[in-house]
């Protein structure tokens, strides 16, 4: 009897993929760089929020109350106080990607092993062309159908398409930063470290000033973080050459177990520092060299079903004869503290 279509049901064929998806999932960090540090410092998919269309994440700019000297215990106590919590407020992105299969395409290949093999190269392909998009929108900015995602972008010639990157090439304080995060101006609140991130511009001019500018952020970071020193450090490929190259008489390497895969990596400060494809970020004549971050403070918020997540096979309905799942991304980068994050540019020239 002739073959009409593919035998195994559609449940069968969702937990086919899935398996698919999950050995996908587990060798993602691989390709990325911002990926693998988000992942090493949270854990695959994590944190995550279920439901609701935001999120929201107190930020405290002040002191509540203030204190009172007590010497014959009967002075009057200060009770004078102020709500010093402003909150930032986060929408969620949503993008989803689909992958089809027709029923003309179960007839003309042969075998379930066949259609099999087309639809894991489907999956594969999709899932690599959304976990490249959401990388290139957080290290650069500027992709199509994710603007409702945040960027790191923040360089102030263009930058971000919303405007809003976190990280600027400016410096803290005097309203100099004056992009928004969550809502919150950071120009408004440029006396408080916490929203204003750390900059340094090396000139062009790696050998003078390009290790002088990362213990200058390092230094910075370790006096304003609440989450103690930064754990991600992204570098261009020119970048990461010209801190090597500076490094060669004192350079260290992470022993190879010390990373998921047995990747070894430069260190500096006791910081991984992984090579960002997406790096450097330009803008005019201005380019991101080095990102370093608190990935304690800067990170992605996921959707528990959001994490490049394949629903179920299902049968279009109406007039279309094809089988098809949605990939999905629904998260948001988001900030609870940017002085403890940090900008280098122009680092690309020793």
């Amino acid at each position: 009897m002739a073959k009409t279509r593919l035998d195994i049901g559609n449940e069968l064929l969702s937990t086919t993929m899935h398996i698919v998806m999950k050995e996908w999932r587990d060798n993602i960090y691989t390709s990325t760089a911002l990926l693998d540090a988000m992942t090493r410092v949270h854990g695959e998919g994590q944190p995550t929020q279920a439901g609701g269309t935001r999120i929201v994440q107190p930020l405290g700019f002040g002191e509540h109350s203030k204190s009172t000297k007590i010497s014959t215990g009967y002075e009057r106590i200060d009770l004078s106080v102020e709500d010093v919590f402003q909150p930032a407020v986060y929408d969620f992105g949503h993008v989803v990607r689909p992958i089809a299969i027709s029923a003309e395409e179960e007839l003309t290949n042969q075998g379930d092993a066949a259609i099999l093999s087309i639809l894991e190269n489907r999956v594969t392909s999709v899932a690599n062309a959304m976990k490249r998009d959401y990388v290139k929108k957080l290290v650069q900015g500027n992709v199509a159908e994710w603007e409702e995602w945040n960027s790191l972008n923040g360089l102030t010639v263009g930058g971000d398409t919303s405007g809003n990157g976190f990280l600027e090439n400016a410096i803290a304080g005097g309203g100099a930063q004056d992009s928004s995060v969550g809502g919150v101006s950071k120009s408004t609140f440029s006396s408080k470290t916490g929203w204003n991130n750390q900059f340094f511009n090396a000139d062009d001019d790696f050998s003078a000033n390009g290790l002088a500018g990362l213990y200058d952020i390092m230094v910075e970071i370790n006096a304003v973080s609440p989450s103690g020193p930064p754990n991600v450090i992204l570098a261009s490929r020119a970048g990461f050459k010209n801190l090597k190259r500076a490094l060669q008489a004192s350079e260290m390497y992470m022993d190879e177990k010390s990373l998921d895969g047995g990747k070894m990596s430069t260190m500096f400060q006791g910081v991984p520092i992984d090579v960002e494809y997406y790096m450097p970020v330009s803008e005019a004549n201005n380019k991101a060299s080095f990102y370093i971050l608190s990935a304690n403070d800067i990170y992605t918020v996921w959707d528990p079903k959001g994490y490049f997540d394949l629903s179920d096979f299902e049968t279009v309905s109406g007039e279309y004869d094809v089988r098809a799942a949605k990939l999905r991304c629904r998260g948001q980068l988001i900030a609870k503290h940017i002085g403890s994050s940090g900008l280098v540019a122009n680092a690309e020239t020793f």
